[in-house]
């Protein structure tokens, strides 16, 4: 995190020409004391308990490589004596938005490209980057430098081949398979985010969000596969060494940060209502939000619920 903040300090430094602030992370910082290795085979649990109640929480990539295998005997045995499954938020789109949308697209276009205007270290790893990812620059240069950002993101994900559907997919499958019942914690209009990223973004922002896409298009499809491969083996630590451009460029958008802790919160709340219910729950939280100081997780612990590595 220092090396990441430092260099974004600098860049910001030279198109402010004065010392700026890091734009807020607020699922920066792990609370260190919640990173366990598992017990057994497959990805690791963490279980929240009250008096008559108790919630398994598998903690999760917002995506794995295709074809990622994991050991889901874990998953099934407490499947086998769960009442409900609660997954991880959930947007959705109507019709009316996407028409909204598609005419908010105009103002992210910007009339030339940016790249002549950005510091020149950032415009050096721009370069590098765009043909790393084997894309002509006008595909990205001519949008605002936020949403070029996350564009670098979503192809470099693309080419490193993974699927923003795993595991979740799997999980959701395997839980109605047998009959339990499978919810989001929460579930949100995708319209707000679209307009997050149209609204006046100020320079920091748009150089936090490049740096943030072209920091993951650096650290390469092999640190994502190693990340994978560490969660499906049970090595939190390892799992959370992933880069998560995309998810610190939300962040730093205008109410990013707020719409973080609003998501978290929700989620919270859904777990605190399993555990006033009697029976055992399986919750899918990112690992991120769970294992976050002030996340999910560290949320239960304050509010006096029994937290361990499960």
């Amino acid at each position: 995190m220092d090396r990441r903040v430092a260099g974004l300090a600098a860049a910001l430094a030279l198109l402010t020409g004065a010392q700026a602030p890091a734009p807020p992370d607020p699922e920066g910082t792990v609370v260190q004391e919640l990173v366990v290795q598992a017990r057994e085979p497959g990805p690791a649990w963490w279980k929240v308990a009250s008096p008559t109640a108790a919630v398994w929480v598998l903690g999760v990539p917002s995506a794995l490589p295709k074809g990622q295998g994991w050991d889901q005997q874990g998953l099934e045995r407490r499947l086998a004596r769960a009442r409900r499954v609660i997954l991880p938020p959930a947007a959705h789109i109507g019709l009316l938005d996407l028409i909204g949308a598609l005419s908010l697209a105009g103002k992210m276009r910007l009339k030339a490209p940016f790249e002549a205007s950005l510091p020149p270290d950032l415009a050096r790893r721009f370069t590098a980057a765009v043909a790393a990812l084997k894309r002509p620059a006008d595909r990205y240069d001519r949008w605002k430098p936020a949403i070029a950002g996350v564009l670098m993101t979503l192809d470099f994900r693309q080419g490193a081949r993974l699927d923003a559907d795993q595991p979740v997919a799997a999980i959701r499958g395997l839980a109605q398979r047998h009959g339990v019942a499978v919810a989001p914690a929460a579930s949100y209009a995708a319209m707000p985010f679209a307009k997050m990223f149209v609204a006046e973004l100020s320079d920091q922002v748009n150089a936090a969000c490049l740096a943030d896409a072209l920091d993951e298009v650096e650290a390469g499809a092999g640190r994502t596969r190693a990340a994978a491969d560490a969660w499906a083996r049970g090595d939190v630590a390892g799992a959370l060494t992933a880069e998560r451009g995309f998810e610190r460029c939300a962040a730093a958008l205008p109410n990013g940060a707020d719409l973080v802790r609003q998501s978290e919160a929700d989620q919270t709340h859904a777990l605190e209502g399993a555990l006033k219910t009697p029976g055992e729950t399986v919750a899918v939280v990112d690992l991120r939000p769970l294992l976050a100081k002030g996340g999910v997780l560290d949320q239960l612990r304050a509010a006096g619920y029994q937290v361990s590595g499960g």
